[in-house]
């Protein structure tokens, strides 16, 4: 049995403990949580890649290397992600377990300290960072932002809630536009460095079988644990119940030789932090959440009006995404089934074979979560981002309640804002 514990170490710095003898590999995570989008969106997403390049008593990637050979071979990445409408920035690691390596006394503690090191203690020159490393992590990043469009099955939806949620912070792109990236200076970057020291709430991760007390002390003995003065509380993400407006149609030409269709609905409120959030789940599993779902098996399969049909559960924005790939002709036909396939539901034509299908899938997923404790750590980062502390045993737990009744509600309470249209251009 998993025990989770979450402490406030110091002002502004918080550990969340998953306490599990089931892994053989430790999981850890040093992020700031900041606000998403703004002046210094690239710049903080260019951030730890540049901090990754070396620290002051390891200088370059060939230091670091070393260090983590010495490590058993640990594991430590750069890390730019959503939550919400918050950016994490820092970093994650995963370690062998000490219990599993002869020799191995220290080795988490030995991972702190360079998570610590690398977060907190970076190589500078002149007092900024190295010009070097800011102008290689500057190009990486426009090649990012511009890869990003590579993948139009990707990018659709991405770009779906960039349309949708315009004027909302979570509309703001993760790594910052193009032009922002091209004004990257290392004087620049370091100044932002500093802000985000600053200002940021620091979330610290670990899963593995030590005590909490045992890694709370072995991150107190590093500078992740000074008092954050400066670190105010996060906004909470705005959930809409509801749309602003109609539904709007947008049509957007791309070289993509398969159209693209993606609808974005709200959620009447259910989400990580408010609804009825168990029922819009199992609702939206059922409605394409699974190939036993309606948009699978009558889109999909029965109709053959899409390549792929699969409807996503936002919770912590409050939101719900169907991705589609079709033919360019076949925009109004499969955008008219997918929402009828919606009303389907708002009817209660629900079998309860249907209901059972979609309680196990979900059920599934969750228990498979309990056996990867990187997933596990994403999982725990969206809820300290949301300010909850849910597990997914209690999740699952949830939705044995779940009737027929409330999963009609959930989609009865579900309303278009966008539909956006990939079309293949014209060759």
């Amino acid at each position: 049995m998993q025990q989770v514990t979450r402490k406030k170490l110091a002002a502004g710095v918080n550990l969340t403990c998953v306490t599990t003898p089931k892994f053989k590999r430790a999981v850890l995570r040093a992020v700031l949580l900041l606000p998403l989008g703004g002046p210094d969106a690239a710049l903080r997403a260019c951030l730890p890649h540049v901090l990754r390049r070396g620290t002051k008593s390891l200088p370059d990637l060939r230091a670091i290397g070393a260090e983590l050979d010495e490590l058993y071979g640990a594991r430590i990445e750069a890390v730019v992600r959503k939550e919400g409408e918050h950016l994490a920035v820092g970093f994650l690691s995963d370690c062998i377990d000490e219990s599993c390596a002869p020799g191995a006394d220290g080795l988490t503690a030995g991972v702190i300290r360079l998570l610590a090191e690398l977060l907190c203690d970076p190589y500078t020159q002149d007092g900024v960072f190295c010009p070097d490393y800011t102008a290689g992590e500057r190009e990486n990043l426009i090649d990012r932002i511009a890869a990003q469009k590579n993948d139009p099955r990707a990018w659709a939806p991405l770009r779906l809630t960039q349309l949708m949620c315009a004027d909302e912070a979570y509309g703001q792109p993760v790594y910052g536009t193009k032009e922002q990236a091209e004004k990257i200076t290392e004087k620049k970057l370091y100044a932002a460095y500093r802000r985000a020291l600053d200002e940021a709430q620091l979330e610290l991760f670990y899963c593995g079988p030590l005590a909490p007390e045992t890694v709370g002390q072995m991150f107190a003995e590093t500078p992740l644990t000074e008092p954050r003065t400066g670190a105010g509380a996060l906004p909470a993400t705005c959930v809409l119940a509801q749309p602003k407006e109609a539904a709007r149609e947008i049509i957007e030409e791309e070289a993509v030789t398969q159209g693209k269709l993606s609808l974005g609905f709200r959620t009447g409120g259910a989400s990580l932090t408010g609804g009825d959030a168990a029922a819009y789940w199992m609702f939206q599993t059922l409605y394409g959440g699974s190939t036993s779902s309606k948009l699978f098996l009558n889109v999909r399969e029965k109709q053959s009006l899409c390549y792929y049909a699969s409807a996503q559960f936002v919770a912590s924005k409050g939101l719900m995404l169907v991705n589609s790939g079709i033919e360019n002709d076949k925009f109004a036909v499969a955008r008219d089934e997918i929402l009828r396939q919606l009303d389907v539901c708002r009817e209660g034509d629900i079998t309860d074979a249907e209901i059972d299908s979609a309680r196990r899938t979900l059920s599934g997923g969750w228990r498979a979560m309990l056996d990867d404790p990187l997933t596990l750590e994403r999982y725990w980062m969206g809820q300290a981002a949301a300010g909850t502390l849910t597990s997914p045993e209690e999740r699952i737990a949830q939705l044995e309640t779940v009737d027929r009744a409330r999963i009609v509600a959930a989609a009865q309470a579900t309303a278009l804002d966008t539909v956006y249209f990939m079309k293949g251009a014209a060759q």
